[in-house]
């Protein structure tokens, strides 16, 4: 909301002397700076925002439930372009207050959030970008190759030679607007990786919200634990962006120094118990209007500190519920007619926006409609291509990971092949041990993809809430190359193992595609408890139940000669029964006793029963884990 009620000043990439028309390829395509989302377009309004929690208090026989009010109704109008302080002691719901108006509030909530005065819809996240309080970026890209992979799943631009350049100056304009040019080719890092400091990795996430074309960044605070000198540098990064792109931030910020407070446009400050509004309004007026109030802080060094200390319920002699009551019966009424304005106003929808980009690319909404109405702003294939690109960088820049999971396949199997040396010199019954080893090995190995899956779903959580890529085309790249690397150091264990075995190698083929499929459907497993379990702590806790009916009911403990009829079942869903049946009449196929004693069926349709039963059970895991992974676990606020 602007004090002189002046219509909000749209920012024309000709008032920062971009060139407007842009070079073209021969196909016509525009290549200048509306490649991506037209800036400075969109106004942001809420009404009556409020959120509660139901809490039980009192003693154990009394556990009534009783609301407990966080925010009380909140309304607010912000004018493209502006900078937008959210102030307050802590616990005033600040931080619930912007995740709302950003669509990221998990949590039942009231009121009703405008941009250009239309309520927002599933496009809403396509023209609006959130920053989280973390820092949540992979380690070993570059600061130049994190904030290229949000532009690339964020703006639908092609990839011939003409787009590429483009892509590069748009994302170095970016991280010149940042101040990160000189380590743009810096790894992130992170405790045990050397990387950027602290305020750079700010700077980062900060460009990679706004590098996307976002007509709206939210920001939760963005200077929390950096230096004054860095948090300056952070908000004054912002306030570049916002002057020269029309770029509206709203940020959560605790008490900003003078030269930052100076730098917002717009504040809106509250009080807590419960989060009420005291002043909402330019920021340039808050002194006026508290001294009007009767609390002057003309004499004080910094007038935010000032504020807080009469807004804040706990410092004695506060006058909060006086500036509380005092917003009620004036200031609430002209944010109420700003709302309306807006609103009756109206301006451009998400789709137009986004529409418009897109045919500033030279892409057709026929034939891209889907695109459009989605939540993402690429295909799919890009997406796919995009994860992969980065995924393989990842794994190939951490060396001491690949070292480490490769030596110990060849340990584990130096170790167990030592163990069963010349086995298949002796007798078949006690070469069934090691065909168990061989499997069991297998999918202890395996649990490693446990921890893996947990770590890199925090990453994926945030990057998919903010709409840059789907589950889908995440679980597919994960699949590629985390079955691939799996498969290797399977490869290395059971090669080494049965070289050492003395076996016939003629029986290598037969015994490895067995093996092989075993190791795939549990590699399934463990991304589905990987997906489940809350951390790294409890993964194995949740494991443990199937895991140890797989090993136990595996047609060798546990046979079809021995079984309880009850528990049958488990035979005919663990994948190692299957496997190790097929292994054990494979390589000995005439021996009628063993068979006999085992109950083991050697006929083709068992085989071809086997079959099925592995690829379904691989198929199945991984749509489960896909399904879990993005409904379990989600990000709560």
């Amino acid at each position: 909301m602007r004090a002189n009620g002046d219509a909000p000043h749209v920012v024309q990439m000709s008032d920062v002397g971009l060139d407007v028309s842009g070079d073209r390829d021969p196909a016509g395509r525009g290549l200048g700076p509306e490649v991506s989302t037209s800036y400075g377009q969109s106004n942001l309004a809420f009404r009556d925002i409020s959120f509660a929690i139901s809490v039980r208090k009192g003693t154990r026989r009394d556990k009534t439930p009783h609301t407990e009010v966080i925010l009380a109704p909140i309304s607010g109008a912000f004018d493209a372009g502006n900078m937008v302080a959210l102030i307050g002691p802590s616990g005033c719901g600040k931080t619930t207050l912007l995740d709302i108006i950003a669509g990221k509030k998990t949590a039942p909530h009231e009121g009703q959030v405008f941009l250009n005065g239309r309520p927002r819809d599933k496009l809403y996240s396509r023209v609006t970008s959130y920053v989280p309080q973390q820092d949540v970026m992979p380690s070993f890209c570059t600061v130049r190759e994190v904030v290229e992979f949000n532009h690339r799943l964020r703006v639908d631009l092609g990839d011939t030679p003409l787009e590429r350049e483009e892509r590069q100056r748009i994302v170095n304009e970016v991280l010149g607007n940042f101040g990160l040019l000189r380590v743009k080719d810096q790894l992130i890092g992170d405790a045990y990786i050397r990387g950027i400091s602290g305020g750079q990795k700010r700077r980062t996430t900060l460009a990679r919200g706004f590098v996307g074309g976002a007509q709206i960044v939210f920001a939760d605070e963005p200077t929390s634990g950096l230096s004054a000198t860095d948090a300056e540098l952070c908000v004054r990064a912002m306030r570049r962006a916002s002057e020269s792109k029309g770029v509206t931030f709203v940020v959560v910020i605790h008490q900003p120094r003078v030269e930052v407070a100076q730098m917002f446009d717009h504040l809106l400050l509250m009080t807590a118990n419960p989060g009420r509004v005291v002043y909402n309004g330019p920021f340039r007026d808050a002194a006026a209007y508290f001294t009007k109030a009767g609390h002057s802080p003309e004499k004080v060094g910094n007038p935010s500190d000032y504020y807080l200390d009469v807004i804040t319920p706990d410092i004695a002699g506060n006058a909060a519920e006086e500036m509380a009551g005092l917003y009620l019966r004036g200031q609430a009424q002209e944010v109420e007619l700003a709302v309306r304005r807006q609103i009756e106003a109206g301006g451009k929808s998400p789709l137009v926006t986004v529409t418009e980009a897109a045919l500033r690319l030279g892409v057709s909404p026929r034939t891209n409609g889907k695109r459009q109405l989605g939540r993402h702003s690429v295909s799919w294939k890009t997406q796919i291509v995009t994860l992969m690109k980065r995924r393989l960088t990842l794994t190939l820049r951490d060396t001491r990971h690949l070292k480490i999971r490769f030596s110990m396949a060849s340990l584990q199997g130096l170790i167990v092949g030592l163990a069963f040396l010349d086995i298949g010199k002796k007798l078949p019954i006690q070469q069934l041990s090691f065909l168990f080893m061989l499997l069991q090995i297998g999918a202890l190995s395996n649990m490693a993809v446990m921890p893996e899956t947990i770590a890199q779903r925090l990453v994926f959580k945030f990057e998919n809430s903010d709409g840059l890529y789907s589950t889908a085309a995440a679980v597919v790249v994960d699949t590629a190359v985390g079955n691939t690397l799996a498969v290797v150091g399977n490869f290395i264990t059971t090669l080494i193992m049965f070289s050492l075995s003395g076996l016939d190698w003629g029986m290598f083929g037969m015994l490895y595609f067995w093996s092989i499929a075993y190791f795939v459907v549990m590699v399934n497993y463990f991304k589905i408890v990987g997906a489940v379990a809350p951390s790294h702590a409890e993964s194995l806790q949740v494991a443990m139940p199937g895991l140890m009916l797989f090993i136990l009911f595996n047609n060798f403990f546990v046979n079809q000669a021995t079984v309880p009829s009850f528990m049958r079942w488990a035979l005919y869903v663990s994948p190692m029964a299957w496997s190790v049946e097929q292994i054990i009449t494979g390589l000995y196929p005439h021996d009628a006793e063993l068979k006999t004693f085992y109950g083991y069926d050697d006929s083709s349709g068992q085989t071809v029963m086997a079959l099925s039963v592995l690829v379904g059970e691989a198929i199945l895991f991984q749509a489960i884990a896909l399904v879990c992974l993005a409904k379990m676990n989600n990000i709560q606020r």
